[in-house]
């Protein structure tokens, strides 16, 4: 889990400094609404772990990630 977690922050944070850098009105809009924009990023924070937790959790459920845990790692040697 906290692999996912990592895995989900180093995304956000990408796909945040992509949209900052890309569009000169986002800088505009965080040096004016500070609080709107600290919000808006909280909450698709939130929004982004709700989404993927609800998909480990469906996964784990339904018994997909005991299937995918216990695939045989093709890079170790087998004999």
């Amino acid at each position: 889990m906290f692999k996912l977690i990592i895995i989900y922050e180093l995304i956000f944070i990408l796909f945040w400094n992509i949209l900052y850098h890309s569009n000169s009105g986002v800088e505009n809009w965080f040096e004016e609404r500070i609080l709107s924009a600290v919000y808006t990023v909280m909450s698709t924070m939130a929004l982004g772990f709700a989404i993927v937790y609800v998909i480990y959790i469906t996964a784990k459920l339904s018994g997909i990630l005991d299937k995918v845990t216990k695939i045989k790692d093709p890079r170790r040697d087998l004999s």
